[in-house]
């Protein structure tokens, strides 16, 4: 271990100070840790490991006493020399008679002995391994067929991935004896198998959460208990799709006349034309229409949601500097074409949407509304039945779908959604207290790379370069356009925080105090202080900073990145004291808020809570602070109302973006002047809610979080092989530590040496050399495999300069994104091994982390949710 606890030339930060929030959110997997490999297996090939090792730490000292010797020898005995030479520093295994040819009567030399009863230990694992490695795979498949048969695994698997269950119901016949399609199945199974003891992520019954209270007499964070008696389960269709169904049926276009309020068609698709549905006498059919001038400013007007169609006219009037009677026209004509339809019949924030669907429908459609019954009866077999009685309730629901969609004017996928609530608690801080307070330093190093701090930057400069110094324009009008432009700066200017960004971009598109500048500078330098603790490190498995020497590295940023407010959620796993960094994230209920109303219904305080920190932070005089309450065609942003003061999709249509000449920053302003700051408190990532919701929360909150040293420092490697890291072996790193919190796990760069490929005939084989690999590099036995995060959405390719190109090119990133989980992998299981190839080959290069913590026999894998705020009085110096 490298120890920086205390550098000489350190700088300690005095500030600014994080407050961690009140109330924490566990996140806890039901199924236990269990790793499949037996204890015979496990022992070889720590036997082989360990061998390993050895084999390579005298690799090399072996190798010189040979040259040594074989400088002085001559003829055969020269030759022998080096025949054993070759066969060390390559890592083939000699003959035992060639030592004794060269030694009859006398011992090795040191170095030599050393190796050779290395190689002793290795031949005599390797010859055990392979001869038992048909009974210990079988063994392992019976393990396998027990593991997969847990029932919160099984109903997860029948809600989200139905295909796997009948994989793992059928391996569950015949244990240990899988048929050859069986085999077939087993990268799907063991895939989800580890999702389900490791990764912490809430989807169904594969992880529960629950808010809990800091308390001294509470649970430790690290010993969470999993009561299934206490959790509850909570079951509900898709609220927009569910919505959007029923519309269609109660309020079906074609009827005449203009609706009161009216939304866009939920079909409707925009690219170079609109398209969406059309619904006329009981059938559908596919429409195209221009994207004229006018169609675009009454979709521009519609994107946050439904408004009244007498405002829409005056609204788009203004726009379009025709009279309201001629607006008014053009609205009637889009309701007509049904680009417009009328707005939802149901609350689609509400907590349950059935109840009042069936309401809706009872008089208006019975046989609709007898449906709907059955929808609410099938989701609660599927909340409290078995696992047979929820794929059968599931199968219900699909036909009840089918049945809705032949009298709906809109179709749609009747989605159903699980959480899995832990009733609230308390959590103690006890063992973790000083990570506790060294999360807060490393807080402050993480907000420095902050990319909605550029963002800003940039959007400032678009802004002027757009409209002039100290405009005003309306924000719906012209947000899109702006957000487009600074996803495509951002492109050229580089990822935040992977080496700092390109300069003569900043210099471009950045303010013109130069700001943008020195930020992207004061990176690059943080960076290059860190990667120099990492190069210095050498082999060392672990490298110690001092977390207010890290947090020093931010201090001093120029006062356009430092805000008056700010939160982050820090995403980080217990392990026996110390705290693993997972993510930063937005804070401030931002990745919480879809459970504040159910665990409010278990009696948890957290929705006031949230509701007071809020006011507390970013509440000022001559400042408005405002929750959009847009589901906005996502139910992730499903929620309870938070604060009091909130933003319909009428009010949006008033507010103006106005750049201020004394700051040059932008805000957004009322139509009384006032300032407003707008919370989306919707759990769906920001930059893929509507365009006017995503500016203004660039304006002043905090975004995703991914600065990364260790891939800092791997880059610079790779340039210094002239960019190609082809034909170069494996390269590790340290685990990178700020006292008690780990920042970024131990990694290996998989290289040319990676036995990847593995022979169909000789699977044990392949398993003695991914071991030979880990040996040589100390890659441990429990791992996982991870692809490079990009950290916001690059404007290179073809379509760079296209309009929206940049943000089409976000869309397709995070599609991509979401075949590039991480995934836990056990070297030490011989099935694992067995179906590693076929991951691997189903990934983009990437590369290998240590699983800290790691599967633990019996303990349930845990995350915390711990918010900090800035604090008030830093915010304020």
């Amino acid at each position: 271990m490298t120890d920086l606890l205390h550098p000489a030339d350190a700088h300690v930060t005095t500030g600014p100070g994080w407050d961690l929030a009140d109330t924490a959110l566990l996140r806890l997997n039901p199924t236990p840790g269990r790793r499949l490999g037996g204890p015979t297996l496990r022992i070889a090939l720590q036997a082989l490991y360990l061998a390993g090792r050895e084999q390579h730490q005298w690799r090399e000292p072996a190798c010189a006493e040979l040259y040594e010797l074989t400088a002085a020898a001559t003829g055969a005995q020269r030759h022998r020399l080096l025949q054993l030479k070759r066969a060390v520093h390559n890592g083939r295994d000699p003959q035992p008679e060639q030592l004794a040819a060269l030694w009859p009567e006398s011992a090795p030399p040191p170095a030599v002995a050393a190796w050779w009863r290395a190689t002793e230990r290795s031949l005599l694992a390797r010859n055990t391994l392979k001869a038992a490695y048909p009974s210990l795979l079988a063994e392992e498949r019976r393990v396998l067929a027990d593991a997969i048969g847990g029932e919160p695994f099984q109903l997860s698997l029948a809600l989200n991935s139905p295909q796997v269950l009948d994989a793992v119901q059928r391996y569950r016949r015949a244990p240990g004896e899988p048929s050859a399609r069986d085999r077939k199945s087993e990268r799907g199974i063991l895939q989800h198998y580890a999702r389900a003891v490791l990764r912490v992520s809430p989807l169904s019954r594969l992880t529960a959460v629950g808010f809990a209270r800091w308390s001294p007499e509470g649970e430790p964070m690290d010993r969470a208990r999993f009561d299934r008696q206490r959790t509850r389960s909570v079951l509900t269709p898709d609220r927009a799709l569910l919505s959007s169904l029923v519309t269609g049926i109660v309020s079906a276009p074609g009827a005449g006349g203009v609706p009161d309020v009216v939304q866009r068609n939920p079909t409707l698709r925009v690219d170079k034309h609109v398209r969406f549905h059309h619904w006329a006498a009981g059938r559908r059919r596919a429409l195209a229409a221009a994207l004229t001038d006018q169609v675009a400013a009454l979709l521009r007007l519609t994107q946050l949601g439904p408004v009244p169609s007498g405002t829409l006219a005056t609204e788009l009037a203004a726009r379009l500097r025709v009279p309201v009677s001629e607006a008014a026209r053009l609205v009637a004509a889009a309701v007509e074409a049904q680009i417009l339809v009328a707005a939802p019949v149901l609350d689609e924030q509400a907590v349950d949407p059935v109840p009042a669907a069936l309401g809706l429908l009872l008089d208006r459609d019975p046989t609709a509304a007898a449906e709907i019954a059955a929808l609410g009866e099938a989701l609660k077999l599927a909340r409290r039945g078995s696992v047979g009685e929820r794929v059968a309730a599931l199968s219900r629901i699909r036909a009840v779908e089918g049945r809705l969609n032949e009298r709906s004017a809109f179709p749609a996928r009747l989605h159903v959604n699980e959480d899995y609530l832990l009733p609230p608690g308390t959590v103690s801080p006890a063992g973790y207290e000083p990570a506790l307070a060294d999360l807060r330093a490393v807080t402050g190093f993480h907000a420095m790379f902050d990319r909605h701090h550029e963002i800003r930057a940039l959007l400032v400069r678009a802004f002027v370069d757009r409209f002039g110094p100290g405009a005003r324009v309306n924000l719906v009008d012209h947000a899109e356009e702006l957000v487009e432009a600074v996803r495509r700066r951002e492109g050229v200017l580089g990822a935040a925080g992977a080496s700092g960004g390109d300069r003569s971009a900043a210099e471009r598109f950045g303010p013109a105090d130069g700001s943008l500048v020195t930020l992207l500078d004061r990176r690059a330098a943080a960076l290059r202080q860190v990667t120099a603790a990492i190069e210095a490190a050498g082999d060392a498995p672990e490298v110690v900073l001092a977390p207010q020497w890290l947090a020093g590295l931010a201090d001093g940023l120029p006062e356009r990145y430092r805000p008056a407010a700010a939160s982050y959620s820090m995403i980080v796993q217990p392990d026996r004291g110390l705290l693993v960094v997972n993510a930063c994230y937005t804070g401030h209920g931002q990745v919480v808020s879809r459970f504040l109303g159910l665990q409010q219904e278990m009696g948890s305080d957290a929705t006031q809570r949230l509701r007071d920190r809020i006011r507390q932070r970013y509440a000022r005089p001559g400042v408005a602070v405002r929750e959009d309450r847009g589901l906005h065609r996502s139910n992730i942003n499903h929620r309870v109302r938070v604060l009091d003061d909130t933003l319909d999709p009428a009010d949006w249509l008033g507010l103006r973006l106005a750049h201020d000449l004394a700051t040059d920053q932008l805000s957004v302003l009322d139509p009384d002047g006032v300032r407003v700051v707008v919370m989306g408190l919707g759990m769906k990532w920001i930059e893929l809610q509507p365009a006017p919701l995503t500016l203004a929360v660039w304006l002043h909150d905090t975004g995703r979080v991914a600065v990364d040293p260790v891939a800092v420092r791997h880059a610079e490697a790779v340039r210094a092989w002239d960019g190609d890291p082809a034909g170069h072996p494996t390269v590790g790193y340290p685990r990178l530590r700020a006292g008690g919190v780990v920042l970024q796990r131990r990694r290996w760069y998989p290289g040319a040496d990676l036995p990847a490929v593995a022979d169909p005939t000789d699977p044990a084989g392949h398993l003695v050399a991914l071991t030979a690999w880990r040996a040589a590099h100390g890659v441990p036995d429990e791992v996982v495999l991870k692809t490079p995060l990009w950290t916001g959405p690059a404007a290179n390719g073809d379509d760079a300069d296209a309009p929206g190109g940049a943000t089409a090119r976000l869309s397709r990133y995070l599609t991509a994104r979401r075949r590039e989980k991480p995934q836990y992998v056990d070297l030490a299981s011989a099935l694992m091994v067995r179906v590693l190839p076929q991951s691997l080959e189903r990934r983009l290069p990437g590369y290998l982390e240590e699983a800290l913590p790691g599967v633990r026999s019996g303990a349930r894998a845990t995350e915390w949710t711990l918010e900090l705020d800035l604090a008030r009085e830093a915010a304020d110096r």
